[in-house]
């Protein structure tokens, strides 16, 4: 029988090495400060179960207005114009839009592991992203699930669950440093929980299409 693909879920991926060490050099700063603060509350925490478990299941973030950082405008910019690429591709009419940040931020799961992110979506926008900074074999991988509810209907036996197929329901991502992936905001995605043997660090963003 002849077939035709309709509504796709497209993951658009780029490997972009040049940027990853001017953009930790950067964040240190952001994650230094969120160690700091954090301090508090692992203490807290193992003071109330009695128990000196560090910062296990925990990740350290900045604010979300990275993109107001001057020193990662040329960064900032090339996200925000691929993110209009992507939307023109699709077939969407950006002419009486405009592209605006609502959060980018810079995040780093525990030294200690069990850092993660269970699955999720961001509502409100329309382009979402990860850059990873640092990452190895040995840490966490991004999973995308199919988006569609009826999907979990349709439920059976995968043949061979090593091959990227129609009957996969979710999907994870090698990535690496430098690795730029990018997806429209409705796709439902997680991070694996990560072991901590290697540093986990990666870039967050969520970019909005508002009329002019």
């Amino acid at each position: 029988m002849d077939s035709t693909v309709l509504f796709e879920s497209i993951i658009y991926r780029k490997e972009l090495p040049e940027y990853v060490d001017n953009l930790n050099k950067i964040t240190n700063d952001y994650l230094h400060k969120a160690r700091k603060e954090a301090k508090e509350s692992i203490y807290e925490r193992e003071k109330k179960y009695g128990v000196k478990i560090g910062d296990h299941g925990m990740s350290y973030h900045s604010h979300g207005k990275l993109y107001h950082d001057k020193r990662m405008v040329n960064f900032e910019m090339l996200i925000r114009t691929t993110a209009r690429n992507i939307l023109e591709t699709q077939g969407f009419d950006m002419s009486n839009h405009q592209l605006d940040y609502t959060e980018m931020w810079v995040q780093q799961f525990a030294d200690q592991g069990g850092g993660h992110h269970e699955t999720h979506v961001h509502w409100d926008n329309h382009i979402s992203g990860f850059y990873f900074l640092k990452c190895s074999d040995r840490t966490s991988v991004p999973v995308f699930h199919d988006p569609r509810p009826g999907r979990m209907m349709l439920n059976l036996p995968i043949k061979d669950p090593s091959k990227l197929c129609y009957a996969m329901e979710r999907q994870s991502l090698k990535v690496f440093p430098g690795t730029l992936l990018m997806f429209n905001s409705y796709l439902p995605h997680e991070f694996k929980v990560d072991n901590g043997i290697d540093a986990f660090r990666f870039i967050h963003f969520n970019i909005k299409a508002t009329p002019k």
